[in-house]
């Protein structure tokens, strides 16, 4: 009698074993499909668990971790590529390849978008999230600590110098952007968010002139000739020039949001110490020829 109350306990706990899922294993063969997943993805798992990373993740002129990226498989964002890989999880930008991500969405793959960053608020908050999808929290917590080390220990100047980004085609970046973060960060003030600009928007040279920032940030040039940077020689920035300070900064530096970007708030941070106490600047006014003082 007991044998056989034995017999069936044993095979209610051998059916209740076989009902219950087994455990998910993190995921082993992720695609990303965008330059900035791309860096976060790397900064957190294995090459061996990466199926791919995008084309621009190993050109550099496009990103920092070019090298990181050589020895994985590239992919451009087409949605057959991606699929014979057999992804367990792929990741892209809000922006990227929509059509792709909606053909592998219908195939019944998983795919996470993220939004770009903006702030170092949401630099902490993807980092953390990635570490949640790809089951690398303790990593990303991590990395989100280093990061805020190295933001505690900046300085905070009573004076900020006026600093205008300043890109091919006459763009700079305004307000909400990740670069006007990286600026203040590094103890800068932001031309383009002071003139009432959002996002990254035109700002006629007139303006940048006659606002006579103290330091004026160009992205990087071209190997071969371009109309989007013949206003890199007009006369009328050469004199700019010669009463401003200038720096090229790494666009690699700033397109994502990684830790990456404290390389920028560094290298800004450096040349604003040499640029001592500023004296207020006449900033125009956005659509007006007049201008105010901006302390």
């Amino acid at each position: 009698m007991v044998f056989a109350v034995h017999r069936r306990l044993f095979a209610v706990i051998a059916l209740l074993a076989c009902c219950v899922p087994a455990a998910a294993e993190p995921p082993q063969r992720i695609a990303s499909l965008n330059l900035c997943t791309d860096q976060m993805l790397m900064l957190l798992v294995e090459p061996s668990r990466i199926a791919s990373v995008s084309f621009l993740a190993q050109r550099a002129d496009s990103s920092v971790m070019y090298r990181e990226a050589a020895a994985l498989k590239a992919n451009y964002g087409r949605a057959e590529e991606v699929f014979v890989l057999h992804p367990d999880l792929v990741l892209a930008g809000t922006f990227t390849a929509r059509a792709t991500v909606s053909i592998l969405e219908r195939l019944g793959k998983r795919v996470e978008l993220f939004e770009p960053a903006t702030t170092f608020d949401d630099i902490r908050a993807q980092l953390l999230r990635m570490g949640d999808l790809v089951e690398e929290r303790a990593k990303a917590e991590a990395l989100v600590a280093a990061f805020d080390e190295q933001v505690r220990l900046l300085e905070r100047p009573q004076h900020r110098p006026l600093a205008a980004f300043y890109f091919a085609n006459s763009y700079t970046s305004g307000r909400g952007t990740l670069p006007s973060s990286v600026l203040e960060a590094a103890g800068l003030r932001n031309l383009g968010a002071e003139l009432g600009l959002e996002q990254t928007a035109a700002l006629p040279l007139e303006v940048l002139v006659t606002s006579r920032p103290d330091l004026v940030v160009k992205g990087r040039t071209y190997d071969r000739p371009a109309l989007a940077q013949e206003i890199f020689v007009h006369p009328a920035l050469a004199y700019l020039d010669a009463r401003s300070e200038e720096a090229v900064l790494p666009d690699t530096y700033m397109v994502c949001g990684t830790p990456h970007v404290l390389r920028a708030v560094q290298r800004l941070a450096d040349i604003r110490r040499q640029l001592g106490s500023p004296a207020p600047r006449p900033v125009a006014t956005r659509g007006s020829g007049s201008a105010t003082t901006v302390r």
